[in-house]
């Protein structure tokens, strides 16, 4: 299931950090899936997942996105760092994963999961285990 995501946000290495609100935000919904994940909640992880990355998991596993959840790779680990740049971020997990969220009208959502750097950074900076 493993894909490569191109760069979904270049423009976090030139804004810097957002405000506090947003990075607290954003560092929650990433620790709520996290536990979800770690306690095999579905559906409780499903709900902070983007529609189209919830979308894109159901299209590729032929099931419920509350079924389908347990089928990715997530290693996990504790929010190291938190960037957001206007309705984009980026969190940075111990693990050295990476994840994405962007700001939707019902609050910040995941759109990318597990993401690692590869060695062609310029064409495709992260492989992502799961993203829209």
């Amino acid at each position: 299931m493993r894909r490569l995501v191109p760069a979904i946000l270049p423009v976090l290495v030139l804004a810097g950090c957002g405000q506090s609100d947003d990075r607290a935000a954003v560092r929650r919904v990433t620790e709520r899936f996290l536990a979800a994940y770690d306690a095999k909640q579905g559906a409780v992880a499903c709900g902070v997942l983007s529609s189209d990355t919830r979308k894109s998991l159901e299209s590729e596993d032929s099931k419920p996105c509350p079924q389908a959840i347990g089928s990715i790779s997530v290693s996990g680990g504790p929010v190291l760092k938190v960037q957001v740049a206007v309705t984009s971020a980026k969190v940075d997990l111990a693990s050295g994963e990476s994840f994405f969220l962007s700001d939707e009208r019902s609050g910040w959502r995941i759109a990318a999961i597990a993401c690692r750097p590869t060695s062609k950074p310029t064409a495709t900076p992260f492989d992502c285990e799961l993203e829209a």
